[in-house]
């Protein structure tokens, strides 16, 4: 696919960056890497940065003791919960502290999640729920293929999504629907300076509607729905800072880096205060959810090349 580098990243500044914002040393995760390249896919509008740096179990154990991590509550759990019939199974990929388990209604609910201490978080409530990557529950006596496969703000988080959305299509039943939930790329994330969560090791694509899309088509996936949200309480900060952070920023800057500096602290600051005001209407959270459904035809799918 071809694609155009729109900025180069100094590894050495997210490094700084990650240090300052968060507390989080990830100098080991860039070893041996200088630079980064952000790239436009021209054909989807996927996003990508390279090298795709991942985040280890360690700087996930250090990112989950913000309570903000993970929302309790959020929209794309009761809009891909719609989509499970009465006695269906409901998996659900990179669990967390399985927070769409209290969505599941209708069904049962099981959940795979490789964070040790979220499993056990999770199982102590009396949920189901693996320590177990999908290649792993696929090849366990514990595998059962089902109706609803889920996956919240995860697929950015991997080096190979298009094999991770295969992977979940192989774990649904036929004529079941996979719910894969991301940050929109073309919400107000994209408008956030220096904004780390949407940097390697943590973010390494940014997805639009048709790069979503694409990899469910290339996954025997027909997409049935696309959903949208307006801004959640647990985003309000975040769309005031980025509305601040846009006043007087050209459609060209740079996304990341140590000018940005200033531009964050003061939109960050800013939007404390602003978040006593009420969110217009019509404005767009940072949240899509697709619903694709695998087609119960022999042809159609294409598996994992």
């Amino acid at each position: 696919m071809p694609s155009e580098i729109i900025e180069r990243i100094r590894a050495a500044d997210l490094v700084s960056s990650w240090k300052r914002d968060f507390g989080v040393d990830v100098a080991h995760l860039f070893a041996g890497v200088e630079e980064l390249t952000l790239s436009r896919d021209v054909d989807t509008g996927l996003l990508s940065f390279d090298p795709p740096v991942e985040g280890d179990a360690a700087f996930y154990q250090a990112m989950r003791r913000f309570k903000w991590y993970h929302p309790a509550h959020k929209e794309e759990f009761a809009a891909a919960a719609e989509w499970l019939g009465a006695g269906g199974r409901a998996l659900d990929v990179g669990a967390g502290d399985a927070g769409f388990a209290r969505y599941v209604r209708a069904g049962a609910y099981t959940g795979l999640e490789t964070d040790p201490q979220a499993v056990a978080s999770a199982v102590a409530t009396g949920l189901t729920v693996h320590n177990l990557d999908m290649a792993a529950y696929r090849a366990s006596d514990r595998f059962e293929a089902a109706e609803l496969v889920t996956a919240f703000q995860v697929l950015e988080h991997v080096r190979d999504p298009q094999r991770f959305v295969c992977e979940m299509a192989e774990l649904t039943t036929p004529g079941g629907h996979v719910a894969i939930g991301v940050p929109d790329a073309a919400s107000y994330v994209a408008d956030l300076p220096d904004f780390m969560l949407n940097a390697p090791p943590h973010h390494l694509t940014w997805w639009t509607e048709a790069a979503l899309g694409a990899a469910m088509a290339q996954a025997g996936l027909q997409v049935r729905a696309v959903h949208r949200f307006g801004v959640e309480p647990w985003e309000r900060q975040l769309w005031w800072m980025a509305k601040l952070a846009r006043i007087g920023r050209a459609e060209t800057a740079s996304r990341f880096g140590r000018r940005l500096r200033a531009r964050k602290v003061a939109s960050f600051v800013g939007a404390w205060a602003l978040q006593i005001f009420p969110i217009p209407k019509p404005a767009r959270g940072s949240t899509l959810l697709m619903i694709g459904k695998k087609v119960d035809d022999p042809a159609y799918p294409r598996g994992i090349e």
